[in-house]
């Protein structure tokens, strides 16, 4: 490997592998080396080193170096899978206060648990061998819920797990699920590698078309040459079969034999195996052609991690003067947000929690009051109005005329002074003698030709009665 590429392959290893890397001094200084490989050059978690001779106080690397056969053996013993753990803990309150806004309920108790949830790690060493040639290229790609997500585990707190520490449903549980993400990052791979990929093969086709050109054009002379020399040799029996014609003894004889041994050889020339021999020669060419000029891409897995860290909810019971509610918050602290929560009434992520009269969590558009007792509720619990007047009201100040079945608000709405029944304002009306109201059932024509109530018209007639019987 060339000095500047195996340079590049060391940095970049060191870089994968989640080190601070600063350059110094004419050389590097690498810091926060991980354990699994600090063992291989002997616990040390900081290392300097350079890649030209005689700087000071730094190791040159090279293949044979002790960095250089301590990142070999780290690459020959990956492929297994190691447990990672993020080690977090947050303050409910701090977190609640930070990313939500409390509008008209305030936190009256707040209780934190936690659950673990993981997501993988999968590191590829790829190299590309290319015109004698190689170069590699390390990836890490991290899966969650079977997607790929951006990010790195720089600034948080890690340490090593072991996963026969854990159950072994559990283990297998993560097993199975490491196998299945493999897949998903096997191809993000692909596309992450399409424009290294790209500029490589078309960089070895055009030497490769240049070099089948070349090899196409040798033998192509080869069979004109076979041609044109059968036609020479055609021309030369000519000549001597002719001045054959012209001579005698001992020198016609001498011409025979020169003629017999010339037919001879281009029988030989002429042999369709010659023509395939040369064509079998250049295909063969061809066919190594094409292997030198090749583009072999090599795709090793280094290591798969399963990363796990802890996910709260947090149990909040929050108050106004109308109600109370207890709510559950899924808290990712990697993503920095709460999972779970959004408007009861329109299901929209949201920031700020106000509670309704009836306990729901809304957002602000979802919020109004109750036109008959002006109490704060969501749209869900004020989705009705009234008939007469058309304000929206809640539950408790909904009423039902026992005459038309009507929604209509308390203000609109009249006992029957005959049935006592409760109805609306357009289902009554009123009595011209009581000044009550009643619906049209209960109203007749009383002597002096009125229309009036039963009631009065039942207090009429008793008068009459009483009067005649006194009289």
């Amino acid at each position: 490997m060339e000095e500047e590429k195996y340079k590049s392959f060391v940095l970049d290893f060191f870089d994968k592998l989640g080190c601070e890397v600063v350059e110094e001094g004419g050389g590097y200084v690498v810091n926060k080396i991980p354990r699994a490989f600090s063992d291989l050059i002997g616990g040390e978690n900081v290392c300097k080193f350079c890649f030209e001779k005689k700087v000071s106080g730094f190791e040159c690397v090279r293949v044979s170096s002790v960095i250089g056969r301590a990142i070999t053996k780290f690459l020959d013993n990956a492929g297994k899978m190691t447990l990672l753990q993020i080690e977090l803990d947050v303050d409910p309150l701090k977190e609640i206060k930070k990313r939500l806004s409390l509008k008209n309920c305030s936190i009256e108790n707040v209780t934190k648990r936690y659950r673990n949830n993981f997501f993988s790690r999968f590191s590829f060493m790829t190299t590309f061998s290319y015109l004698n040639s190689k170069e590699q290229v390390l990836n890490e790609i991290y899966i969650h819920d079977e997607k790929v997500v951006e990010g790195d585990l720089m600034g948080y707190k890690v340490s090593s797990g072991n996963l026969g520490s854990l159950r072994s449903e559990m283990s297998e549980e993560l097993n199975g699920m490491a196998k299945k993400e493999f897949p998903i990052a096997r191809e993000y791979l692909k596309e992450l590698l399409s424009k290294k990929t790209s500029e490589l093969s078309e960089l070895v086709g055009e030497r490769l078309d240049k070099e089948i050109e070349r090899v196409s054009e040798y033998y192509k002379r080869q069979l004109a040459e076979l041609g044109a020399d059968l036609n020479s040799q055609l021309d030369r029996v000519r000549e001597m079969e002719l001045q054959m014609r012209f001579s005698e003894g001992d020198e016609k004889k001498e011409l025979i034999k020169r003629i017999e041994k010339q037919r001879k050889g281009l029988l030989k020339m002429a042999d369709d195996e010659v023509t395939e021999k040369i064509l079998r020669e250049q295909e063969f060419s061809l066919r190594d052609t094409h292997q030198k000029y090749s583009l072999d891409i090599n795709n090793k897995v280094l290591n798969t991690t399963v990363i796990y860290y802890p996910v709260f909810s947090f149990n909040l019971f929050l108050k106004n003067s109308e109600s109370k509610r207890l709510v559950e918050l899924v808290y990712d602290p990697l993503i920095r947000d709460f999972e779970n929560l959004n408007c009861d009434s329109c299901s929209e992520k949201i920031s700020e929690i106000l509670l309704c009269s009836n306990g729901h969590i809304v957002c602000e558009k979802c919020l109004t009051r109750c036109g008959e007792c002006g109490k704060y509720f969501c749209k869900s619990c004020v989705s009705r109005s009234c008939v007469a007047c058309g304000k929206a009201l809640c539950k408790n100040c909904l009423n039902v005329c026992r005459g038309c079945s009507k929604l209509v608000c308390n203000t609109h709405l009249r006992t029957d002074c005959v049935s006592g029944e409760k109805r609306c304002v357009m289902c009554l009306r009123s009595c011209s003698r009581c000044h009550g109201v009643a619906s049209e059932a209960h109203f007749g024509i009383s002597k002096d030709g009125s229309k009036v109530c039963n009631k009065c018209l039942g207090k009429e007639k008793r008068e009459s009665i009483l009067k005649d019987v006194f009289d």
